[in-house]
């Protein structure tokens, strides 16, 4: 047991200051480091993470959101269809559509993956409040087989 003589007492308090000062900046740290490595948009697994501004949003402009990017992507595979036709801007694209990559170097259907996932996030969370399901099911059904002509 160490004695703090009068004297020190002022030099121990700061250094026991420090050390929480310290700790807490570390788990601030921590705390943001993990909070930078969950990142908005699509992710390498096909999911989408929403921004906060989207998680906040009330059934109704959830609700609309989804509709609006389902109009986003009603109309991709008729971009996908013209991006197709047309010449491949590079020899890396024009490679890929001869030889197959997931997306045959096509911009369209990497958006539509996006779009996609968004939708099903959006609609998660729509979900996640209580609100009223949408029948996204049915909506990403016909558009999934109008785009599969492309993959």
């Amino acid at each position: 047991m160490s004695v703090v003589r009068p004297s020190d007492r002022g030099t121990a308090r700061c250094a026991s200051h420090a050390r929480l000062h310290l700790a807490l900046a570390f788990i601030v740290c921590a705390v943001a480091a993990g909070c930078a490595s969950a990142s908005i948009g699509l992710q390498k697994d096909g999911t989408y993470n929403l921004e906060s501004s989207e998680q906040a949003m009330d059934c109704n402009r959830l609700s609309n959101s989804v509709w609006g990017r389902l109009q986003v992507l009603k109309a991709l595979p008729a971009k996908a269809r013209a991006e197709r036709e047309a010449a491949a801007p590079t020899a890396v694209q024009a490679f890929s559509r001869w030889f197959g990559s997931s997306n045959k170097g096509l911009a369209s259907l990497e958006e539509y993956d996006r779009e996609r996932a968004h939708i099903r996030s959006l609609h998660g969370a729509l979900i996640g409040k209580g609100c009223p399901p949408l029948d996204i099911e049915r909506e990403l059904a016909a558009t999934d087989a109008e785009i599969s002509q492309y993959r």
